[in-house]
């Protein structure tokens, strides 16, 4: 990674910034090991789309990623949803769940990819490029 990727990243805050601020945050309003798993889990699935939202999963496929129960999965997701980690929107019948990765260095912000790198007019490859909208 060159000198000025790395500053951008670093200004941007980064998906390891973004868990280093979560981490932060368990400690004055720690989550269950559920939730935390959870959050690490769509931040890896996120990472793999180049942070292209929403993420379209169901409930067997996170429980099936995350090795806990249906039940389980929706438990952890309404505490990541109550706690302001992700948002979530069910589209009904069979249709997957849409999920928004929330930032964690500026609560309420969308991570999204970054549109543009300084002088190139596409995205960088990697997935792990994002920036908070």
């Amino acid at each position: 990674m060159s000198r000025w990727h790395r500053r951008v990243m670093d200004a941007l805050g980064g998906w390891l910034s973004e868990i280093r601020f979560f981490y932060k945050r368990q400690v004055s309003a720690p989550l269950s090991p559920q939730a935390q798993a959870l959050w690490h889990w769509l931040m890896w699935r996120a990472n793999g789309v180049y942070w292209q939202f929403p993420l379209r999963l169901s409930v067997p496929e996170i429980a099936g990623g995350t090795k806990m129960s249906e039940s389980m999965v929706k438990k952890a997701r309404a505490e990541l949803t109550e706690a302001g980690y992700i948002l979530h929107e069910a589209f009904g019948g069979n249709k997957p769940a849409g999920y928004w990765m929330l930032s964690c260095i500026r609560p309420g912000a969308v991570l999204s990819p970054k549109a543009q790198a300084k002088g190139k007019g596409d995205f960088k490859k990697g997935g792990d490029d994002f920036s908070q909208s």
